[in-house]
C-alpha cells in the first residue's frame, strides 16, 4: 500500500479511461474518504451523486467546455455543497473533493477536476435543491493512460519566511 506523500505525488488528472465500471465496494471506499475531510464545524455540508446514465453523462458533458471527454466515461460524481449548512461550503466541499480525488488514486482508479460549466443547467438536471451548488463533477473509472506528472515551480518560488517575497532558501 502507498503512503499519503506517493499518493499525493502519483495522483493525476485522468481523461481516458477503460470502459470498466467501479464496483461499489471501491465507490463507497472514496466516497467515506470524502465524508472524513474536515469542515467548518464539522458541518459536513458536502453530498455527492453518482451519473451512470449515458445520456445523462452526454448532456452534461455539453456544458462543460473543458471536460468533453465525460461522455466517454463509465461514471462521474458530483460533489455538491450546501451554503444553508456551512458559511465555508466551498472550502468544505473542495477539500472533500481533493480526499475523494486522493483515495481513488488510492485505489487505482483515476479522476478529474473539471473547474468550468454551466452549474446553473447542471443543477437543474441534477435537481438540487436550493443552496446546493456544484463543487466539481468527476469521472472515476480505472484509467486507460496515465500521464506524466504536470511541471511544478521550484520550491523557492512558493515557500518564503516570515513575509511574502523573503526568500526561505
Amino acid at each position: 500500500m502507498k503512503n499519503c506523500i506517493d499518493t499525493i505525488f502519483e495522483r493525476r488528472s485522468i481523461r481516458r479511461y477503460k470502459n470498466e465500471q467501479v464496483p461499489d465496494e471501491l465507490l463507497f471506499q472514496v466516497i467515506r474518504a470524502a465524508q472524513y475531510a474536515p469542515s467548518s464545524w464539522n458541518r459536513q455540508p458536502w453530498r455527492f451523486i453518482v451519473i451512470r446514465d449515458r445520456e445523462k453523462l452526454k448532456r452534461i458533458s455539453d456544458l462543460l467546455p473543458y471536460g468533453k471527454f465525460l461522455s466517454r466515461v463509465p461514471m462521474a460524481i458530483a460533489i455538491i455543497s450546501s451554503e444553508k449548512e456551512s458559511d465555508l461550503w466551498l472550502v468544505d466541499g473542495a477539500i472533500a473533493t481533493e480526499n475523494l480525488m486522493l483515495a481513488a488514486e488510492e485505489l487505482g482508479l483515476g479522476t478529474c477536476w473539471i473547474a468550468e460549466c454551466d452549474r446553473e443547467e447542471i443543477k437543474k438536471m441534477l435537481d438540487l435543491p436550493d443552496g446546493f451548488h456544484i463543487i466539481t463533477i468527476t469521472p472515476l473509472g480505472y484509467p486507460e493512460i496515465k500521464p506524466k506528472a504536470p511541471s511544478r515551480k521550484k520550491i523557492e518560488e512558493v515557500l518564503f519566511l516570515e513575509k511574502f517575497g523573503e526568500k526561505y532558501l
